[in-house]
């Protein structure tokens, strides 16, 4: 997609241009709730932009837990589907199932969700 902008010498190509190539390229990250987890969104708006435009990813119910996480944390539960993951992310009392439909390995899906966890919570 190209992009030109106006200036005061005339026409020129955007900078624009590879923020809307990157925005067509994340994957679909689904808003079916109005509330997440504590730390959540953050994190699943950077796995967003890691996987590809065809994953699509859904949060699920919040639940109230007895224990008390003080860092957040993301887990691997069990899968439901034939291509996708369950993650399971806590901080303080909440727990909120997170629903991954994708065609990468474990082993790949791991790696994103750890290098997106640590970039935002550090």
């Amino acid at each position: 997609v190209l992009c030109y902008l106006w200036s005061d010498s005339g026409w020129r190509e955007g900078s624009r241009r590879m923020h809307v190539s990157r925005a067509l390229s994340m994957a679909r990250l689904v808003y079916n709730h109005s509330s997440f987890a504590p730390g959540l969104k953050r994190v699943l708006d950077r796995l967003a932009d890691r996987l590809p435009e065809t994953d699509t990813i859904t949060p699920g119910r919040l639940a109230q837990t007895r224990g008390r996480r003080e860092i957040f944390t993301i887990s691997f539960g069990a899968a439901g589907a034939v291509h996708g993951f369950k993650l399971i992310a806590r901080k303080g009392k909440q727990s909120q199932e997170v629903f991954i439909s994708s065609d990468l390995s474990q082993e790949d899906m791991a790696t994103h969700v750890a290098w997106c966890v640590d970039k935002v919570h550090g």
